[in-house]
């Protein structure tokens, strides 16, 4: 299979030295040389935006999140990888379908959205950290059988627990008082079996609902304490453990808050400067990588910047044997991995990456293409994102978890620089017209293809059950809607039939705690779409209003009405078109330009994650209460 997706051009790989070289000696980093896009990009890093803020009270703002949701600027292109659109980007897609059904739809959601936000609660009535009245009675057969659940199904993934030191104390028979007098070990344990719970069928799509989230409300309530305490390793692990549940549907709305505290706390303990207790160093560093990973993949999906310090990292990471079968080294991987999505973030999508020049970003775009097609060989083949899916049989539990993160977050990383590429013009986009259509539509057929190796489960984490193939599915359409000619629209709409066909199931499945079989109207206006066009059927809009662009500031990336509105050099296609319509729009349509977001419909600071939960807000209902 074809890997030019995400290949340099030929006339540039030799000059950015791809892949970089690396020194002969392992231990030796002076005879490193410095890639030349690296070189380029040290002229430039060395001054940031708020640099400039503090020397001229001139400069004015600069943003990213302006009220959005998995968050883009009007102007500039952010990280995360969920589609969505802007309100002229809405505006063009309406006034070819004819009709304001897409708009609709979207508009609908926000509604339904801001009606949840706009509550007297910021979380639901279930998700308070304060400890239940009653205790759940779990019997000592049941304990075990969650513990080992949890250890075959979780630990792989994230291998930071000791399981022979976490067993004995489990298993021992002064539980309870373990219980009563450590508490943050008492949140560790229960937090453990409630992620194990969730193997048994005594999960939940839904706060509040089930054995799991019973005892996992029992490790919420010990969250404060675990706070004022002093801080060690169980304290640690026992955050990150909450925060690994808190992945699920069933409070994500505090995810990004325990994983950050994780973050936090494993610094403060300077986990990562391999300052830490002799006896348990090899689990300080699992869990310290452990949270390393959790926080880099979640912030560059966010669209924000990371809180470890990547500059202050001296612990390595250990060995992890069993993590995983055969010799994958499954935590040196994603930790890889997500050191080079956290610099992408750094260099390409934060408020300072907007100071650079066009040049500058189209080298650094095919830099990190090359840096993670290098990641990408380097994963072992069963595993490897690009091979044939046709032959793939589904594996264990724990390896088919990996396999599905290994390809959803590299080709998330793959939309992610595409779609950047694609805003600059034409004269400095790194790549054709066609290569970043191949990039992106084989990005997103490969997530949805993988969409029926998805355990729609409460356990499976939500960026997986839901944004993911959203924004593989919004993508698919805009382009169907905008080339409607193109020889794959065919089996481009079969690929928006499979991924309407799965929200349907995940609706299903989760009992109506995700309400996503809404989604499934986007294959049936992209199927009558085609079909009018096929039928020479013409429905305009008439009047079209678009939103105003504001200035762009000098030297960000263009992305505004100077830009063309459709790149040079696109196919011409034969068959005839509704009048006024033409055959040859991008992916993305640098005029208007795919923004990966919904215009100014949703408050600051909402995740896309939290659009389809079911949710009952309660009056007066606080977290500490």
């Amino acid at each position: 299979m074809s890997n030019r997706f995400i290949t340099p051009p030929e006339n540039v790989r030799e000059t950015l030295n791809c892949p970089p070289s690396r020194a002969t000696n392992i231990g030796d980093i002076s005879s490193i040389t410095l890639p030349v896009e690296d070189q380029q990009l040290e002229t430039y890093s060395s001054e940031l935006y708020v640099d400039l803020l503090l020397e001229d009270k001139r400069t004015t703002e600069r943003r990213r999140n302006e009220s959005l949701i998995f968050k883009a600027h009007d102007q500039y292109i952010g990280s995360s990888g969920i589609a969505f659109f802007s309100d002229q980007r809405l505006v063009s897609i309406s006034d070819r379908l004819g009709h304001r059904k897409l708009r609709d739809l979207l508009e609908n959601i926000a509604n339904s959205v801001n009606s949840r936000i706009n509550c007297n609660t910021h979380l639901p009535a279930p998700i308070k950290f304060v400890e239940p009245s009653t205790t759940l009675q779990i019997s000592e057969a049941s304990a075990k059988l969650y513990i080992t659940a949890y250890f075959e199904n979780v630990h792989p993934v994230y291998p930071f627990i000791d399981r022979h030191w976490f067993e004995e104390r489990a298993h021992s028979r002064d539980i309870a008082l373990l219980l009563r007098d450590m508490l943050p070990f008492s949140a560790l344990y229960h937090a453990i079996l409630a992620l194990g719970a969730q193997y048994h069928g005594d999960g939940s799509f839904e706060p509040g609902t089930g054995i799991s989230w019973k005892l996992y409300q029992i490790a919420l309530g010990l969250f404060p304490e675990i706070l004022a305490a002093k801080e060690s390793l169980v304290n640690v692990q026992a955050v990150t453990a909450m925060a690994i549940f808190a992945h699920n549907s069933s409070c994500i709305q505090i995810g990004h808050m325990l994983t950050a505290e994780a973050a936090r706390m494993a610094q403060s303990l300077n986990l990562h400067r391999a300052i830490s207790d002799n006896e348990n160093v090899s689990f300080c560093q699992r869990t310290f990588w452990v949270i390393y990973f959790l926080e880099k993949t979640l912030s560059f999906a966010c669209g924000k910047s990371s809180s470890i310090h990547d500059c202050d990292i001296g612990t390595p990471i250990p060995d992890t044997p069993k993590s995983v079968s055969g010799s994958f080294d499954w935590l040196r991987t994603i930790c890889r991995f997500s050191r080079l999505v956290s610099k992408a973030y750094t260099t390409l999508f934060s408020i300072s990456a907007t100071l650079l020049p066009m040049a500058s970003i189209r080298a650094t775009i095919i830099s990190f293409n090359c840096k993670l097609e290098s990641w990408r060989l380097s994963v072992p083949e069963a595993f490897r994102p690009g091979n044939s899916l046709r032959s793939f049989n589904k594996l264990d539990n724990p390896s088919n978890m990996i396999f599905l993160r290994v390809h959803y977050h590299y080709y998330c990383a793959v939309i992610a620089l595409a779609r950047l590429g694609s805003s600059l013009p034409p004269a400095e986009a790194p790549y054709s017209l066609a290569e970043r259509r191949e990039m992106l539509l084989k990005a997103c057929s490969t997530i949805i293809e993988l969409t029926n190796q998805i355990d729609i489960a409460p356990y499976t984490p939500i960026w997986m059950l839901l944004s993911a193939p959203l924004s593989a599915m919004f993508t698919l359409f805009d382009f169907v809607i905008h080339n409607p000619a193109d020889d794959k629209t065919a089996s481009n709409l079969s690929l928006l039939g499979i991924a309407a066909g799965y929200f349907c199931r995940l609706e299903y499945a989760s009992g109506g705690a995700l309400q996503t079989a809404v989604l499934s109207d986007i294959a049936h206006i992209a199927r009558d779409y085609i079909h009018d066009v096929k039928n020479g059927i013409t429905a305009r809009m008439a009047n079209p209003t678009y939103a105003p662009h504001t200035p762009r500031a000098e030297g960000a990336i263009r992305l505004g009405s100077q830009t063309p509105l459709s790149l040079p050099g696109g196919p011409t296609l034969s068959f005839e078109l509704p009048q006024g319509q033409t055959t040859t729009g991008d992916l993305y349509n640098p005029g208007d330009d795919f923004q990966f977001l919904m215009g100014s419909r949703f408050p600051e600071g909402v995740d896309l994650d939290e659009l389809f939960c079911r949710f009952s807000p309660a009056a007066h209902s606080y977290p500490f209460e």
